[in-house]
């Protein structure tokens, strides 16, 4: 693809998820290019422009969506700052890949869906993982049956937090804790393997009172027809991302990780005595998010998650945290 018919984006805000991942695999997408860099400081945006070779730096986030070159934006923001930007933006004219999690709740996610329509825009979430070859090809021996049908499904994501009241991720009250951080990956990705929403959730936190946030949550979905789905996020704990399925004729699990950036991704399958182990190499699947959304921008292809309306996860997210509150299972 010419330069010129790539998708023209900016990036709002210099977190270190763009720097370090996103960026980076922007500039291997065929269909994109970093027109411009935003931040609350003009020499931190310039950094970030000089860094990716962006000829555009802007002290604003205003500034960047009033630029009418810039086509799509990337919001890297706090959590409590994805709803007001997002909406902005497209009411700018401008396509959304938002970071996870959608908003800080269900009926958030619903406002920025209004707005995307209303506006004739895209906005997506930016769960690249789902993107990632291997997950892909977890789904597909799901559905071939591989392992039979489906009965049990496990996903966790944990970490080990230093307390430190500047990270974003122990900010109480404006999307700070496991479950946003961490969690949120676990229930998409349970979600996604089911190919159906859970009916209820039963959950349980551990709470920080010096942060206001939630430092560990685990809990259990009910998919119904016989399907339970267990997550577990930690800031507590040290291991990464694993995901396990189970069925009536064997199990399958990413015992390396789910996130798709893995040095070797690989699904591990059970069947009897007969256990294979499956590599599945690929491009970053944030590479693949970027041009996915391209050729939605450009009217190629729709997003291959442009169906999921953006409160599906959170509505999840909602529930678990109320059956923790409440000491009861919640209804989704």
């Amino acid at each position: 693809m010419t330069t010129e018919n790539r998708v023209k984006w900016g990036v709002m805000g210099c977190a270190n998820i763009a720097v370090q991942h996103v960026l980076p695999a922007m500039m291997l997408a065929e269909n994109a290019t970093l027109l411009a860099a935003a931040s609350r400081t003009l020499d931190k945006a310039q950094g970030v422009a000089d860094q990716f070779g962006a000829p555009r730096a802007y002290g604003s986030y205003e500034a960047l969506l009033a630029d009418p070159d810039v086509e799509a934006v990337y919001i890297p923001l706090p959590n409590n700052m994805h709803k007001p930007w997002s909406i902005a933006a497209v009411e700018a004219g401008k396509h959304v890949l938002c970071e996870k999690p959608m908003a800080l709740d269900a009926a958030e996610a619903r406002d920025m869906q209004a707005a995307a329509k209303a506006n004739d825009r895209l906005i997506l979430e930016a769960f690249m993982y789902r993107h990632s070859p291997v997950v892909q090809r977890t789904i597909e021996l799901v559905r071939e049956g591989v392992i039979g049908e489906l009965r049990e499904m496990y996903a966790s994501f944990s970490f080990v937090i230093t307390p430190d009241a500047a990270n974003v991720r122990l900010w109480g009250g404006k999307g700070g804790g496991a479950i946003y951080d961490v969690g949120c990956y676990c229930l998409n990705v349970l979600r996604m393997v089911a190919g159906r929403e859970p009916v209820s959730v039963s959950a349980t936190f551990g709470w920080s009172d010096e942060f206001d946030v939630d430092m560990s949550g685990e809990g259990v979905l009910d998919f119904d027809e016989n399907l339970r789905g267990l997550f577990s996020a930690r800031f507590d704990s040290s291991g990464g991302s694993y995901f396990r399925a189970k069925g009536t004729k064997g199990s399958l699990e990413l015992c390396v990780g789910f996130l798709g950036r893995e040095p070797l991704p690989q699904i591990v399958v059970s069947v009897g005595a007969v256990k294979k182990t499956i590599a599945v190499p690929g491009p970053s699947p944030y590479t693949l998010e970027i041009e996915d959304m391209g050729r939605a921008v450009r009217g190629e292809a729709d997003s291959i998650y442009a169906w999921e309306p953006l409160d599906a996860n959170m509505k999840v997210i909602d529930a678990s945290l109320e059956s923790w509150r409440t000491g009861k299972r919640v209804s989704i």
